[in-house]
């Protein structure tokens, strides 16, 4: 059953996801899509590279412990602590 956090933060997220995730024993696991993924993107000179906690927001939502509509708003929040980069 996928659920929501309660109270997203907005700063600290780095911590914040990697206890999330641990507390919950959620790890990342790359899979055959993973891969074909991968090798499109590379394939289509468009390379990404996720980084750990994107890899774990990832995973918690396929375990179905954070719902989608969370998941973005911890991933925006953490790329913008991540880059410096304020909100408009």
């Amino acid at each position: 059953m996928q659920r929501a956090v309660p109270r997203l933060p907005v700063s600290g997220l780095r911590d914040y996801i990697l206890e999330f995730a641990s507390a919950r024993g959620v790890v990342y696991v790359e899979t055959p899509a993973d891969k074909l993924a991968d090798t499109i993107t590379r394939l289509s000179d468009d390379e990404i590279h996720l980084d750990e906690i994107e890899r774990l927001l990832i995973a918690l939502e396929r375990a179905g412990v954070v719902a989608s509509n969370s998941v973005v708003p911890l991933h925006i929040n953490y790329l913008r602590e991540e880059l410096n980069v304020r909100s408009v």
